[in-house]
């Protein structure tokens, strides 16, 4: 479950792991819980650090709706990654900053479905639908044009740096002087549904031993 650190002046909450719920229970980031904390910080200037490789497109939606109707200041920061579901989380604080080595990442949703061709036809278009929604959400809180986001969703693309303020994903990059760790993926499973990761993103089973992530 996310972390808070309420201080006098300002608050912090931590989303770090899965969007939603998780096998591991100090990973998952659930909407009812983030929203009612939330309300409960409110008018408080609140920070939103964020280290996720995404989750369930429903729950993103719920905390991404906290975020926007939080009535103090909130500024969000990718410590690590905003993959997935966690990107339109991220857009949706007032300002956004992110360490040059962070990344955003969007991609077209993703599901399983069972059945005959008539439920396979239906998934299909449930999934479009959740794509068109998405990519208007994203368009909306950075600037680029639809078309463009919905491409770059189809491509799995993965933004860095200067190309995520460029392209409107953030409004500050904290430059650093080198690179001090890598972006770890800690569930194969996740990683799996991801076809571009770029090098430099670890999936954590198949890294080193040692390599140990507070992500999914």
């Amino acid at each position: 479950m996310f972390k808070v650190k309420d201080e006098a002046e300002r608050a912090t909450v931590y989303i770090y792991g899965v969007i939603g719920d998780s096998w591991d229970e100090d990973e998952a980031n659930r909407a009812k819980e983030f929203s009612q904390t939330l309300d409960a910080l409110s008018p408080k200037p609140l920070d939103i650090r964020i280290d996720s490789p995404g989750g369930d497109v429903f729950e993103g939606y719920a905390i991404a709706s906290a975020i926007q109707r939080y009535e103090g200041e909130t500024h969000a920061y990718i410590d690590g990654m905003a993959a997935s579901a966690a990107s339109y989380i991220a857009i949706m604080a007032d300002k956004v900053t992110m360490n040059d080595f962070a990344a955003f990442m969007i991609h077209n949703a993703w599901g399983l479905a069972l059945g005959n061709r008539n439920d396979m036809r239906a998934m299909a278009d449930q999934l479009e639908g959740i794509d068109d929604s998405i990519a208007r959400v994203i368009s909306s809180r950075t600037g680029m044009e639809l078309a463009d986001v919905k491409g770059a969703m189809d491509a799995e693309t993965w933004y860095f740096g200067e190309d995520a303020r460029d392209n409107g994903f953030c409004d500050e990059v904290i430059e650093t002087g080198r690179r001090i760790a890598a972006l770890v993926i800690a569930d194969r499973e996740v990683a799996d549904r991801y076809r571009n990761i770029p090098e430099g993103v670890v999936v954590a089973d198949a890294a080193a031993p040692g390599i140990r992530s507070e992500e999914r």
